[in-house]
């Protein structure tokens, strides 16, 4: 409880709302089901269908609450992720091909919360590759229809790619597999007995990854990637607050020689120490967190919503150079050859290429 109150900067009544709006959903559900199994077959059903979509609205409610006072890009995504979901949920009970084209839309925005969080390795890449190829041959097999060849295969791709990157990720595996689980029972409901209890079972184990999904937005989810549209919020963030820093380290290189490679483990930057003050107030203000210091000053912090910054101090002198702290705890002296504007997708990005430009560019 107390974790959950700090999540809303230690207010109570946010945090009781939150609860009582996730104890509401389940609540709903619990009578639904009740409905559901002690009515005839097809009985009640536009009731039956409001309270569905009460159980969808209530925890979206509670979603929205929760990134309200954190509003990371990925929990951005997250809400929509949920919209589409409810959204699907609602209209699979009118028509299957119109829900499954409202999931796909789901699943599609919940690779994209998960890519913004995390790195995807090549083993997912081949795991992935081999799980469509799979999903394919299974319906190429089995099913006669060719509208439903065309239509489960590109549904089958997109539902197991979710399953498949949802693994890079300490939190969405779990989630994206119970998603999987639900896919592949529905299925099975319609193909062979679609009756209430079977149609319990199934929509059960949807609203599990729903509220998993829904209880995500309050969780400490480590971004484990920092990518070039990160580094442009911080910039123009930094610019709303009349802050200035310069990127350095492998950013700095790899903008200087025109990479493309655009994300990292971390983002490192420099910052002046006649302007500490100011720029470690945007440093609270963005949320970060200090994890641990190194030699001389340079400090390692975490956010939500930038990922893991690396800070060095940076003094300048009157005749215009400056002195880096490096990692390791040595000075390095700067000069005009160290600075440099790189221009990347319109925008300008100052950095500082340890070693000047010069020599930056014998070494590659």
């Amino acid at each position: 409880m107390d974790k959950l109150i700090s999540h809303f900067g230690g207010n109570r009544t946010m945090a009781y709302i939150a609860i009582a709006l996730f104890l509401i959903g389940l609540l709903i559900f619990i009578v639904n089901s009740v409905i559901l199994i002690a009515s005839p077959e097809g009985a009640f059903r536009t009731l039956r269908t409001i309270l569905k979509g009460g159980t969808d609205l209530f925890w979206v409610a509670a979603a929205v609450l929760g990134t309200k006072y954190y509003p990371t890009k990925r929990n951005k995504i997250l809400v929509w992720t949920l919209i589409w979901y409810m959204l699907g949920d609602i209209e699979v009970m009118f028509s299957y091909p119109v829900g499954a084209v409202l999931y796909c839309m789901g699943h599609l925005l919940l690779m994209g919360a998960i890519l913004e969080t995390a790195y995807v390795h090549k083993w997912q890449i081949v795991a992935l590759i081999l799980c469509c190829l799979g999903a394919i041959t299974v319906l190429m097999c089995f099913a006669d229809d060719p509208l439903l060849k065309v239509a489960g295969s590109i549904y089958a791709v997109i539902v197991t790619s979710t399953m498949v990157l949802s693994l890079t990720n300490r939190f969405f595996w779990l989630a994206g597999i119970v998603f999987f689980v639900s896919d592949i029972t529905g299925l099975l409901r319609i193909s062979l007995a679609n009756n209430k209890y079977t149609y319990l079972i199934t929509t059960s184990i949807y609203f599990l990854a729903f509220l998993m999904l829904c209880i995500s937005v309050y969780s400490t989810n480590r971004k484990e990637v920092v990518t070039i549209y990160d580094l442009f919020r911080m910039l123009s963030d930094s610019k709303s607050r009349k802050v200035s820093f310069w990127v350095c380290g492998k950013w700095a290189l790899g903008l200087i020689r025109g990479d493309r490679h655009f994300s990292y483990e971390r983002i490192e930057l420099a910052y002046d120490v006649d302007h500490v003050d100011e720029f470690l107030a945007w440093i609270r203000r963005a949320r970060y967190e200090r994890e641990h210091r190194y030699a001389e000053g340079v400090r390692s912090y975490y956010s939500e919503k930038y990922g893991e910054l690396w800070i060095y101090p940076c003094l300048f002198e009157p005749d215009g150079s400056a002195m880096l702290t490096t990692k390791n705890g040595t000075q390095l002296l700067l000069d005009e050859g160290f600075f440099e504007d790189v221009r990347v997708f319109w925008k300008t990005i100052p950095c500082i290429a340890p070693g000047g430009t010069e020599l930056i560019r014998d070494l590659l």
